[in-house]
């Protein structure tokens, strides 16, 4: 039995050397990592908050909870934002508690809608919460800057990780005395999530002012070349 497990692991331990020396050319050959890191000022922020009223009874509860998104809807309207971009989530009602000394106390129902509104002026944050504020809206819950068109950012990134690759391909083979010659394999595994920067709300409350950070976009290729002699 022994001798079987010996022989198998002689098995798979050939198999896999034989996988990975398929992935690289016979001939003189150089692998190298492309990377590039592009910082973006964001041009759009996600705003997240919700339309909360606790009340005796749920019938009470929706209704002002209901009442705050009207409120909140005539109040955009008159501040010049567009309703179309703000995003709700269908009411939830629960019965709200409160817990003392090990006790638990029914304090009434609470009634909740998640709204989300999308900035694409972010120099209008502060005036946007003005207008929460305005419409009674206490419950802000915190923001994502992110990114209107990202895709055009990751595809300017990958081309600048590519042109890296090929700088360093071509320097080392020149230290090397050595011909770049033609591309051979590409590894390239693409970052599909949106860029974005999340800022909690306590933060913007604890500075009046502040400077929106920009957004790291990275990207990475993986290359081989073969290589000629000079």
């Amino acid at each position: 039995m022994r001798k079987l497990k010996s022989l198998f692991l002689v098995i798979v331990t050939t198999c896999s050397i034989s996988v990975f020396a398929s992935t690289s050319p016979d001939t003189p050959h150089i692998s190298v990592l492309g990377s590039a890191t592009l910082e973006v000022k964001p041009d759009q922020v996600t705003i997240n908050f919700q339309a909360k009223a606790l009340e005796k009874d749920a019938a009470m509860a929706k209704q002002k909870a209901d009442q705050q998104v009207a409120d909140l809807l005539v109040a955009l309207s008159k501040s010049g934002f567009s309703n179309e971009a703000l995003q709700r989530s269908n009411l939830q009602v629960r019965e709200e508690f409160q817990y003392t000394d090990k006790k638990r106390t029914s304090v009434g129902i609470v009634a909740v809608r998640e709204l989300s509104y999308v900035l694409t002026d972010v120099t209008k944050v502060n005036e946007f919460l003005d207008v929460l504020v305005t419409a009674n809206i206490e419950s802000i819950q915190h923001m994502s800057y992110g990114l209107q068109a990202p895709d055009k950012w990751r595809l300017e990134v990958r081309q600048m990780a590519i042109q890296d690759s090929k700088a360093k391909a071509a320097n080392l083979a020149e230290a090397y005395q050595a011909k770049l010659g033609k591309i051979y394999s590409v590894n390239y595994q693409q970052h599909n999530a949106q860029p974005m920067m999340m800022r909690a709300m306590r933060d913007e409350a604890a500075e009046s002012t502040y400077q929106v950070k920009n957004i790291k976009i990275t990207d990475r290729v993986e290359a081989t070349f073969r290589l000629q002699p000079n």
